[in-house]
């Protein structure tokens, strides 16, 4: 299916699919690279993105706002104790701290100029980050000191999570693997037949999973290429499988519970194409199926090359961040269900000559309604924003040939038309 889809998208630049009803929700991040993306219910969603700002939607991403810190850096994780203290962290031995629900947030004093790369909780104040040439630090009084342990190894270390209070896991370069039941009093390191880096970990059941591929941490590079998934329950014995839909491999992976997971794949390449796509498994990743597919050219990408985060607070409920932009499962736009209706999007007279039409729109709410015109290589090269019902465009130094409008709902496409112009 996919080989017919890509030729639909040559020739309007953008195509969707949503098995799961995925969409994007109205926030756009500036100057975001990195990030990510923390859930403390279904409703209650926290951001951090490049430059230590931090965003928050108390509704399920209707609304957002916004709380910076003025820490210049790159940020890659997220995470909370309770509902009100939150700890991000980032290049440089960055730590953040929010004892207010992500209101404001203050640098803690890390002891280290390491990126630190992940941060989990295990038990009330008891703090662990993991980063760069084998980081692992743990905080016990809620980040006010913190003690390092550097003889594990001199890895990177990507990512660390803890099942509950004890059982906790910590992935890494070349294969690294290290485990603890202790509660981090004692780490071990794992044997796994992957000599691959291990880029992220999930564990919500019985079985631990593990996104082996290749890592890049070198900043503004940073991300990850997953093309293996293992996974095990007793730590000894690795089932794995190749991730075969993915182009360039998988960025994140999350599991539920034994059965239910999903992966996201967020790239752009040089053939001038850009995608992201999201995976689901009910068989503990046996198959996959799509859940989410987008395709565009590189004018109108909305991923974040190799870098991508996923959370699910419930089986009902998802969140992705791509770093300037969050898709949400369910999430129906405002006003799409208006866009179903025949005659509600018009052009005319098409074809049209001296670059002149007319576009009628039989809507009645007419708040983040735009448009774009693009070219038949997807390049965007008119967009209008003052929309009403009845509207005369006049599209400047445009040559003869065929364009493709789009119509927009906050930003996401809700419909389009071919426009002719002689």
């Amino acid at each position: 299916m996919k080989k017919l889809l890509h030729f639909t998208i040559l020739l309007i630049s953008t195509f969707v699919f949503s098995q799961e009803n995925w969409n994007y929700l109205p926030i756009e991040i500036t100057n975001n690279y990195h990030g990510a993306i923390y859930t403390i219910d279904e409703n209650i969603v926290h951001v951090v993105s490049d430059d230590g700002v931090f965003y928050k939607t108390e509704n399920g991403g209707e609304t957002w706002t916004q709380f910076d810190s003025s820490a210049q850096e790159f940020f890659f994780d997220l995470a909370f104790d309770g509902l009100n203290n939150g700890y991000a962290v980032g290049g440089n031995g960055n730590i953040l701290k929010t004892g207010n629900g992500g209101e404001t947030w203050n640098t803690i004093n890390s002891g280290t100029t390491e990126a630190l790369v992940s941060v989990a909780v295990n038990a009330q104040n008891s703090i662990w980050v993991v980063g760069d040439n084998g980081t692992v630090l743990h905080s016990i009084d809620g980040g006010n000191s913190w003690t390092s342990n550097n003889t594990l190894t001199i890895e990177n270390l990507n990512d660390v999570k803890f099942k509950d209070e004890s059982i906790g896991y910590i992935v890494g370069d070349n294969g690294t693997l290290l485990y603890t039941e202790n509660a981090g009093n004692n780490w071990e390191e794992l044997a796994i037949p992957a000599a691959d880096d291990l880029s992220a970990l999930s564990i919500n059941g019985d079985f631990i999973y593990l996104l082996s591929g290749y890592a890049n941490s070198f900043f503004s590079d940073y991300g990850f290429s997953g093309i293996e998934i293992y996974k095990s329950n007793n730590n000894v014995t690795w089932a794995h499988s190749p991730i075969d839909d993915f182009l360039s491999g998988a960025s994140d992976l999350y599991f539920l519970n034994d059965d239910l997971g999903y992966m996201v794949a967020s790239d752009a390449l040089l053939c001038d194409c850009c995608y992201v796509y999201i995976d689901k498994t009910i068989d503990s990743g046996v198959t996959w199926t799509d859940s989410y597919y987008e395709e565009t050219n590189a004018a109108n990408c909305n991923a974040n090359v190799g870098y991508a985060d996923i959370i699910f607070p419930s089986e009902d409920v998802g969140y992705v961040l791509l770093g300037s932009r969050v898709l949400k499962t369910p999430y129906e736009t405002a006003g799409v269900e208006d866009f179903n209706k025949s005659g509600v999007f018009t052009i005319y007279p098409n074809p049209t000559v001296n670059s002149k039409f007319n576009l009628q729109i039989d809507i009645s709410d007419f708040e983040g309604i735009s448009i774009e015109i693009l070219d038949i290589n997807g390049k965007r090269i008119f967009t209008e924003t003052s929309l009403k019902k009845n509207n005369s465009i006049s599209l400047p130094n445009i040559s003869e040939g065929i364009y493709f409008i789009n119509l927009l709902k906050n930003r996401n496409i809700v419909g389009n038309h071919k426009l002719i112009l002689r």
